[in-house]
C-alpha cells in the first residue's frame, strides 16, 4: 500500500512539474508597444499589432509588423495608418483588427485596407475572434459588451454584467469563449452563458490548447493554463515588468507567442504539457 501511495504521489508531482513554458527567443526590441500577435498558418509568419509611440489617441501611428517563428522581424511596417491596433483574427483572406472604436478589415494578399467599421458608442474595443461560419466577434472591455460583424452589419451582440472587463475571445464548435476574471462559455445561437472556471486574474489573450483546456495571459506579466477547470500558473515575469499581452498559441509546435507591450518585443516559449 505504501508503495502504491508513493507511486501515485510521484505521478502527480511529475505531471505538475511537466506543465511549464521554456523560452525560445525574443525579437529585437524595436516593435513599438506590441499588444497582440497572431500566427498566419497560410504564410507561416505572424502578425504583430503595434500601438505605436502614443497610445489612446487617434494619431495614426499604429501599425502591423510581420515576424517569423524564429524571431526575425520580416517587415517592421507591413501595414501602417492604424491608431491603437489590438486583437486580431483571420478569415477568408482578411485580417480583422480591433482599433479603438473601429473594426478594421485588411486584405492580407495586398496589405491594403478593405473596410473600416466605426462604432461611435464603443468604449474600448479589444480582442477579436471568428467562428466557423465567419461571424466576427469583438470585445468591448469597458462596456460589458461583445459586438458581432456578420452579413455586412457590425452591431452589439451581447451586453451582460458578467462581461465586466471582458477581453480575450475564442470561438469554436458553436461556442464563444470570453475571458475576464472567469472564462465564460456562450452559446452562439442562444447566447446562454455559463462560467467554466474562475480565478484567472483578468484575461488578456485566450487560446485553446485542446481537450477543453485553454492557455491565457494576464497583461501584468503572467501566463496560465487550465487543466480540467484547474488554473495553473506557468509564467510570472511581473517583477521584471515584462508584460504578457494578447498571446497566440501555435498548435503544431506548441509555441506560445507573447507580445511584451512596454518591452517592445515578442517573446516565444515552448509549452511543455
Amino acid at each position: 500500500m505504501k508503495i502504491l501511495i508513493f507511486f501515485a504521489l510521484f505521478i502527480l508531482g511529475t505531471t505538475s512539474f511537466a506543465q511549464k513554458l521554456e523560452k525560445f527567443w525574443s525579437t529585437p526590441a524595436t516593435l513599438k508597444t506590441p499588444e497582440s500577435v497572431l500566427f498566419n498558418e497560410t504564410s507561416g509568419v505572424a502578425f504583430v499589432a503595434c500601438m505605436g509611440e502614443v497610445r489612446d489617441t487617434k494619431n495614426g501611428d499604429g501599425y502591423i509588423a510581420l515576424i517569423s517563428l524564429k524571431g526575425v522581424i520580416l517587415n517592421a511596417a507591413w501595414l501602417t495608418g492604424l491608431n491603437d491596433p489590438k486583437g486580431m483574427a483571420i478569415w477568408d483572406g482578411k485580417l480583422y483588427v480591433a482599433d479603438m472604436d473601429e473594426l478594421v478589415i485588411i486584405d492580407i494578399e495586398t496589405a491594403c485596407f478593405d473596410k473600416k467599421l466605426l462604432i461611435p458608442e464603443a468604449k474600448f474595443l479589444n480582442d477579436v475572434t471568428v467562428c466557423q461560419n465567419g461571424m466576427v466577434f469583438v470585445s468591448d472591455m469597458r462596456d460589458q459588451r461583445i459586438y458581432a460583424y456578420s452579413n455586412d452589419e457590425f452591431k452589439s451582440w451581447l451586453h451582460d454584467p458578467n462581461l465586466d472587463n471582458v477581453n480575450g475571445l475564442w470561438a469554436e464548435g458553436g461556442k464563444l469563449y470570453a475571458g475576464n476574471s472567469s472564462v465564460w462559455e456562450i452559446d452562439v445561437k442562444t447566447k446562454a452563458m455559463k462560467a467554466l472556471f474562475d480565478g484567472t486574474g483578468g484575461i488578456d489573450g485566450l487560446e485553446t490548447i485542446g481537450n477543453g483546456n485553454f492557455i491565457f495571459s494576464n497583461w501584468g506579466g503572467k501566463i496560465y493554463v487550465s487543466d480540467n477547470g484547474k488554473v495553473i500558473n506557468l509564467l510570472d515575469v511581473s517583477e521584471e515588468k515584462r508584460n504578457t499581452a494578447d498571446i497566440d498559441f501555435v498548435p503544431k509546435t506548441k509555441m506560445v507567442l507573447v507580445p511584451t507591450f512596454f518591452q517592445n518585443t515578442v517573446d516565444a516559449y515552448q509549452l511543455v504539457w
